[in-house]
């Protein structure tokens, strides 16, 4: 993760409200138009085909990550976001770096490198559940609940995601679901 004032490259990072607020139900790489040198689109208009294009090349040529562990297939590069349906329900940072990574990793950064960084397990016990709607008969679910820290030493975070839709157009449903396990260890 870069820092601002102290890592020299070009970079934009966004908060968990931003994407709470800005992403609702789209795919990841939609978020991130708002972004300079940055085009995103859907591809055909179904859940899980969009693609990004950094610095006008497309995400073959893009390090994306997970926590910082690379996610592109390794034949090719690419990245299948259906793959990745409810990540940004869990994702609290976003940052993306533009230009030639620094990284040792053999990974495809010639436009750029993108870090998405997940909840951690939370501190206090509670819980949370989300519905949205939308049109052609889209629904999807979310809730998650953590324990908080039992005996100061262990706290979980577990949650899950499911989602269906009719599409806009004939073929273009959608059905899914995910989940997410997520844990921290005091030592």
């Amino acid at each position: 993760m870069a820092i601002a004032g102290e890592t020299p490259v070009s970079f934009t990072a966004l908060d968990k409200a931003a994407i709470t607020d800005q992403l609702g139900s789209r795919d990841i790489p939609l978020l991130l138009n708002s972004a300079p040198s940055v085009y995103a689109t859907t591809d055909s208009g179904g859940a899980g085909d969009a693609r990004v294009n950094i610095r006008g090349f497309n995400q073959r040529n893009v390090n994306i990550m997970i926590n910082g562990v690379p996610i592109n297939d390794i034949e090719d590069g690419w990245l299948y976001w259906s793959n990745w349906d409810a990540l940004g329900d869990v994702t609290s940072t976003i940052q993306l770096q533009r230009g030639l990574s620094n990284m040792t990793l053999p990974t495809p950064s010639i436009s750029g490198t993108m870090n998405i960084i997940t909840d951690p397990s939370a501190s206090t016990r509670g819980g949370s559940v989300k519905a949205e709607f939308g049109s052609d008969g889209f629904t999807k679910f979310t809730a998650a609940l953590s324990t908080g820290l039992i005996d100061d030493k262990v706290a979980l975070t577990v949650g899950g995601v499911t989602k269906t839709g009719d599409g806009c157009a004939n073929g273009l449903w959608t059905e899914g679901q995910g989940y997410y396990l997520g844990a921290t260890f005091t030592f």
